[in-house]
């Protein structure tokens, strides 16, 4: 396997992951919004996941940041706050 493929297989067990933990906290989710705001999809919340990767390059979630910080601190955690948010 080429190490894009590995890559790309990577990211697709760090998406399952991320998308299986906020399906687990939808009911606490739906809640929290739904006494905030009468409309659905009023509104959005960016999340932060910490992910850690072992040696065999398998996904463990380390946490889930519901108030994740936007500040940047060097040149390089600029660029990647730049690329997420424009993505």
């Amino acid at each position: 396997m080429s190490d894009e493929d590995q890559l790309k297989a990577l990211r697709k067990r760090i998406d399952q992951m991320m998308a299986k933990t906020i399906i687990a906290a939808q009911p606490h989710i739906s809640q929290k919004y739904g006494q905030l705001f009468r409309r659905r999809n009023a509104c959005f919340e960016l999340f932060g996941f910490d992910v850690l990767l072992d040696n065999k390059l398998k996904p463990w979630l380390i946490e889930v940041n519901v108030a994740c910080s936007l500040a940047s601190s060097s040149p390089l955690d600029r660029l990647i706050k730049h690329f997420m948010m424009t993505d």
